[in-house]
């Protein structure tokens, strides 16, 4: 019966600490939200992501979108900067992808911006050109920074949003990606063209021949001949023997000589 009792002397305790901790936790909280809403802009932090290698963003474009949009904030108290709206703003910049924006107890706003990030570059016969990003994405040129990626040119659809040139740049897209992510593919490849027939054709950084891919069907199974002929056939002869090779047909590579 004392031990009973003991227990449930011992399980109040228990319960009225985390209920005084509780408390007190909400009472921080309330203070600090409180203290943040009355606290005034001593400066801005911008800070950009840098792990995609490219410099399309810098600190000044962002600053002065801030001043255009909403003013000069220095100064301005917590509660009358709108974060979203600050966001929203600053994400209209065609070279950024996402910015985050928050600011603390010292009255320091900090913008977090995630550029877009290109990883193709699109030439059109009538001489228009933009990036193609790693979400898919059209991404307009920069006169501050050009980013060394692939190119891809020839016969491609001068819009979006219809089947058939849905289909291409879809196709594209996946080709693009899987080049990315090999290693040799990526220090091999420079040039992706599309012919008027819709086969794709790659050229390499060394030699003078050209690589007919034709389309993204058993894209691994076709890169997996073209390493195969590279470390097997062109390891043996000049590089600038073929003139073409051939990766359509299965189980073989057919090679046009010059």
């Amino acid at each position: 019966m004392k031990a009973n009792k003991t227990q449930k002397i011992k399980q109040f305790f228990i319960t009225a600490t985390w209920f005084a901790l509780v408390v007190g936790l909400l009472v921080v909280m309330g203070f600090v939200n409180h203290s943040r809403k009355e606290a005034k802009c001593t400066g801005i932090d911008i800070i950009i992501d840098t792990k995609t290698g490219h410099n399309f963003v810098d600190e000044n474009e962002v600053r002065d979108r801030i001043l255009t949009t909403s003013g000069d904030i220095i100064g301005v108290s917590a509660k009358k900067i709108d974060a979203g709206k600050l966001e929203q703003e600053i994400s209209e910049i065609p070279t950024i992808k996402k910015a985050e924006v928050f600011m603390d107890l010292k009255g320091k706003v900090s913008v977090e911006i995630e550029p877009r990030n290109p990883i193709a570059r699109l030439f059109w016969n009538n001489g228009k050109s933009i990036y193609l990003d790693e979400d898919g994405g059209w991404m307009p040129l920069s006169d501050k920074y050009t980013a060394r990626v692939i190119v891809i040119n020839g016969n491609l659809p001068d819009s979006r949003g219809d089947e058939n040139s849905d289909k291409t740049w879809n196709e594209l897209f996946i080709l693009v990606q899987t080049i990315r992510s090999d290693a040799f593919l990526r220090a091999q490849v420079e040039q992706i063209y599309r012919n008027l027939k819709g086969d794709l054709i790659l050229f390499p950084r060394v030699g003078k021949h050209s690589i007919l891919l034709g389309n993204t069907q058993n894209l691994d199974r076709k890169f997996d001949k073209l390493k195969l002929f590279y470390k097997e056939g062109l390891s043996k002869v000049d590089w600038n023997k073929y003139k073409q090779i051939d990766l359509r047909y299965k189980n073989q590579v057919v090679c046009t000589k010059r």
